[in-house]
């Protein structure tokens, strides 16, 4: 808390950018999962498709500039009411969210230019920077997989944890990134 009884909170450009990234992410999510699958449509695949690997850098760049302002402005502090191994867990999940989503984009991007495919929004700035080559392609669709799942595993967490805390224990966590700005 505050010397003025309120909450200590993210200042509002670190709550902006979590929001919208966590927006970004919990739609490419399932996008992802459903523009794989069987059956659809051709004209809803290539939606998706397009949505999915365009984001991405995007997600990317918002994770970066989120890094960069982590380091320019610490975190509050967590309440005491959050123990020391809860306060341990709380970062080691957050560094894993941030090298998550760092590694997925990265392996999508890689993914998609190593399998000659066009980023249409992206390619004036960052086309070509790898070259068609099947082998790495796969490779970086097979560790984009691996990255999904252990993202899921880390927002299930995470926004387990949130509810906890905004819900149940209202200790003043939740309100340390909510409102979004």
């Amino acid at each position: 808390m505050s010397q003025t009884g309120e909450p200590l909170r993210y200042v509002s450009a670190a709550r902006a950018l979590h929001w919208v990234t966590a927006l970004l992410v919990l739609s490419t999510l399932p996008a992802g999962l459903v523009m794989v699958q069987e059956g659809l449509s051709r004209p809803l695949q290539n939606g998706l498709f397009l949505y999915h690997k365009n984001i991405g850098p995007i997600v990317l760049i918002l994770v970066m500039l989120r890094l960069v302002l982590r380091v320019l402005k610490r975190p509050p502090p967590m309440p005491d009411s959050v123990s020391r191994p809860q306060a341990i867990a709380a970062g080691v999940v957050h560094a894993l969210l941030y090298l998550t989503l760092l590694l997925m984009a990265v392996s999508g991007i890689i993914r998609v230019q190593a399998g000659g495919y066009p980023m249409e929004f992206w390619d004036p700035l960052m086309g070509g920077l790898i070259g068609r080559d099947e082998t790495l392609a796969e490779a970086a669709s097979a560790f984009h997989a691996l990255c999904k799942t252990v993202l899921i595993v880390l927002l299930a967490g995470h926004v387990g944890a949130a509810m906890i805390h905004g819900l149940i224990k209202r200790d003043g966590v939740f309100s340390r990134m909510w409102p979004p700005v």
